[in-house]
């Protein structure tokens, strides 16, 4: 995965997200009890924060004569290197002159369309900017193709390179989860999604995830990682059942869970320790499981696999989060169209019990397959709309929660607006809501604080 150079920030829950640059933090009080009424689904596919902060952008001006050492490998080694490296997912290795020189077109024509680095909404301000923004700047887009037409000159061998980053730790108490066993991933399916049902770091009582840590076995195979918490104990027994009923260890799970649960932690390639924001953390419930969710790509092979995950835990002093889900059950997509569409309105004061003012500070899209864009705004009292978030090239194998670097204020008086287009071409029938390989979803998980 590639990290952005275009601005300094902190990288796929609510007041438990609280950005760090955010100093009017509500006070450490209790969620708000009622949840809004999403039908069955109420999945936050909540996602991480890098507190470190990105270096800088790598040069104002495209130099005219880029090299390898001078230029590219800085820009590589911070932005790329943490997937493309020998022994993770990535298909190629971009950490020596030799293994990158061949193929810079292919850099610069995967740069050039943004589908490299996997950073799908907008991050222009048309529509807010982000932290832990995953992309490129048009400069260093141009070094690279500039590097490519010139020959991709290596430059002074002899210039060292650069320093590899200090990787972050987790802090205080560390409990470990893992699938009981190892598991294979079915070599018949390019992507695997695979759920396995995982005892309760904590026996009893509420606590916290203040952090976390994905500990992958096979790296070039694990391609994410979400860490859910079933929304009681009636849907844990579900996902028991699922996993009791399902041939080997765990069981299949394409879009989430497979039961009605909240992400406690995501993780993808790239990714190391995250720590929520100082004081802040998702509360879940002793004793009950947790579901582990693992997406294998097995276009580089099979092997078994018992990913491991580091959780860091609190049992007081952690101000507990919010999302707020933005869902269109009521999804219908006609076959053979290539912009069908979807979306819903929620006014918070009709559907929830929130009645003071939020901050939105964050926001998780999610789609399947046929998804193509998505877009979430703010409708004010006045009429005027405000962009929350817009993706106009959904993937929807690189999700993750993004943070606003600025909070977006809402009222529970003014309505949320969600609008999904697909692309369903493919499709003689028709395609309907659902958590299924032929279902789709619109939705947005939005993660807000008092």
């Amino acid at each position: 995965m590639l990290r952005s150079t275009a601005r300094r920030a902190p990288l796929v829950a609510t007041c438990a997200w609280i950005l760090t640059a955010n100093t009017q933090c509500a006070p450490r009080v209790a969620a708000p009890d009622a949840t809004p009424d999403a039908g069955s689904f109420v999945d936050a596919h909540d996602a991480f924060v890098d507190d470190a902060e990105s270096n800088d952008v790598v040069t104002d001006v495209v130099p005219e004569r880029p090299t390898y050492t001078e230029h590219v490998r800085p820009l590589l080694a911070r932005a790329c290197v943490q997937c493309h490296v020998e022994g993770e997912l990535a298909p190629m290795a971009l950490d020596r002159y030799d293994r990158v020189a061949p193929i810079a077109a292919t850099i610069a024509r995967a740069t050039r369309a943004r589908t490299m680095p996997p950073f799908p909404v907008d991050n222009s301000g048309a529509c807010n900017t982000f932290r832990s923004v995953v992309t490129l700047t048009d400069n260093e887009i141009a070094l690279l193709e500039r590097w490519h037409q010139q020959g991709a000159p290596e430059g002074d061998p002899s210039i060292a390179p650069p320093q590899p980053a200090t990787p972050e730790r987790l802090r205080g108490t560390v409990h470990e989860i893992a699938s009981p066993v190892a598991y294979t991933p079915d070599r018949s399916r390019p992507d695997d999604y695979r759920c396995f049902v995982v005892d309760a770091p904590i026996a009893s009582g509420p606590y916290f995830v203040t952090g976390f840590d994905v500990l992958p076995d096979q790296r070039r195979q694990v391609h994410h990682v979400i860490v859910y918490h079933p929304q009681n104990d009636a849907e844990a027994t579900r996902a028991r059942a699922l996993d009791d009923a399902a041939d080997g260890p765990g069981y299949t799970c394409f879009g989430a869970a497979g039961v009605t649960a909240s992400a406690v932690a995501a993780w993808a390639p790239g990714g190391g320790a995250t720590h929520y924001p100082s004081g802040t953390g998702v509360q879940l419930q002793g004793g009950r499981p947790l579901v582990l969710q693992l997406h294998y790509n097995t276009m580089a092979g099979v092997a078994a696999d018992r990913t491991r995950v580091q959780l860091e835990v609190r049992t007081d002093g952690v101000t507990p989060g919010r999302y707020i889900p933005m869902v269109d059950l009521a999804l219908s997509l006609p076959p053979r169209t290539t912009t069908a569409t979807a979306g819903a309105t929620l006014r918070l004061a009709d559907r929830t019990n929130i009645r003071t003012p939020l901050r939105v500070l964050g926001v998780f899209p999610h789609m399947h397959t046929l998804g193509r864009t998505l877009r979430l705004e703010v409708v004010r009292n006045d009429g005027s709309r405000q962009c929350i978030v817009d993706v106009p090239r959904w993937d929807f194998h690189w999700q993750r929660l993004y943070f606003h670097e600025r909070p977006v204020r809402l009222d529970p008086t003014e309505t949320l607006d969600i609008r999904c287009t697909y692309d369903t071409s493919s499709r003689d029938t028709q395609t309907v809501w659902g958590e299924g390989t032929a279902d789709e979803m619109c939705v947005a998980g939005v993660f807000v604080s008092l």
